[in-house]
């Protein structure tokens, strides 16, 4: 996947210095910057931010120019038994520590997914189990998450 094109960041506020480290861990990829390719999303994302309903949808590039020094270490999941258990594990264990990746890349989950969850929790199902039942259809709308302070410096505002 090339990282190209607008991504979109929805909230309650104007944001043209994002931090990646703000919010809860307990979301599908940990504590991260949230982006998305699909407009429509942020849109969603800004209305159930935003206490009058319509919140603010702010736009991003990649700014290729600000590329560290240091190799990113980028994660990019499909919807399968791998991503399914990276995403249990950051919004149900407390114990668990994400790997040190810069950038994930990965499905956005959704109610169907917390289904499965439960059938983990309740009839001790695998992550493989539940993958059978995980059809990537279900999941295109892509996140792209900026988790440290090098890859926040890629990140450059735009209007839209």
């Amino acid at each position: 996947m090339k990282l190209t094109g607008i991504l979109h960041h929805g909230t309650d506020q104007e944001i043209n210095n994002p931090i990646w480290n703000n919010g809860s861990r307990y979301r599908d990829f940990g504590q991260c910057f949230y982006t998305t390719y699909n407009l429509a999303m942020a849109k969603n994302w800004a209305k159930r931010r935003s206490s009058n309903k319509t919140g603010v949808v702010c736009h991003y590039v990649i700014d290729f120019s600000k590329t560290p020094s240091q190799k990113l270490h980028i994660k990019r999941f499909n919807a399968d038994a791998e991503w399914a258990e990276f995403v249990y594990n950051n919004r149900y264990n407390p114990d668990f520590k994400r790997p040190d990746y810069d950038i994930i890349i990965g499905p956005l989950a959704d109610n169907k997914l917390t289904e499965q969850f439960q059938k983990i929790k309740t009839e001790n199902k695998t992550f493989e189990e539940i993958a059978m039942h995980i059809k990537y259809s279900r999941y295109k709308a892509l996140q792209i998450c900026f988790c440290s302070d090098n890859a926040m410096l890629l990140l450059r505002r735009v209007l839209a």
